[in-house]
């Protein structure tokens, strides 16, 4: 299980967010909680990718085309630091003073979806032809206006490349959740 610690600047950068923003990095946090970082680069539209120069060490991953996050791993652990979430500013930040990061935006089961079928860069007659899944279910599921089920959870997460959970159980915290 990875856990993923915010520097103190980070929790002041996403309290003046756009809500999208937010609802995506609460997906880019699912992800790491559930694959890890590897699961990240299953997401074309996340475009992770290790930084050069000064930032040497640390990585990035696309929120959108002007926000990214900058995190590092930490000692090959699972334990992800964010050090940013900002519009492509690398300026670089003490390690320091990193806590535990708080889900900050409820994402529902159809935005999920919605956000991950996005990253992937798909449209929803796309995702219908990889799936099976009439369009206008998906867009249903995507709205929220109906379950999405096991069964087609499975297979909306094989081709959107994630985790079930990811989809299925958005902010699930799998600690806190444990059954003893």
């Amino acid at each position: 299980m990875w856990k993923i610690f915010e520097h103190k600047k980070v929790i002041k950068q996403l309290n003046s967010l756009p809500v999208e923003i937010l609802k995506r990095y609460e997906k880019w946090k699912d992800i790491i909680l559930i694959s890890g970082p590897n699961g990240l680069k299953q997401i074309k539209g996340f475009n992770d990718e290790p930084l050069l120069g000064e930032w040497k060490g640390y990585r990035s991953s696309r929120l959108n085309l002007q926000y990214r996050v900058i995190y590092k791993i930490k000692n090959e652990q699972f334990f992800v630091q964010v050090v940013k979430v900002t519009a492509h500013d690398y300026r670089r930040n003490s390690m320091e003073n990193h806590q535990e990061s708080p889900t900050r935006e409820k994402v529902s089961v159809g935005e999920s979806v919605r956000i991950i079928r996005e990253l992937q860069e798909l449209s929803q007659n796309d995702l219908s032809a990889l799936t099976g899944i009439p369009q206008s279910t998906l867009s249903a599921i995507e709205h929220d206006n109906i379950n999405l089920g096991v069964e087609r959870a499975k297979v909306l997460a094989t081709a959107l490349k994630v985790h079930p959970a990811v989809l299925v159980f958005p902010g699930w915290d799998v600690e806190k959740n444990k059954v003893a």
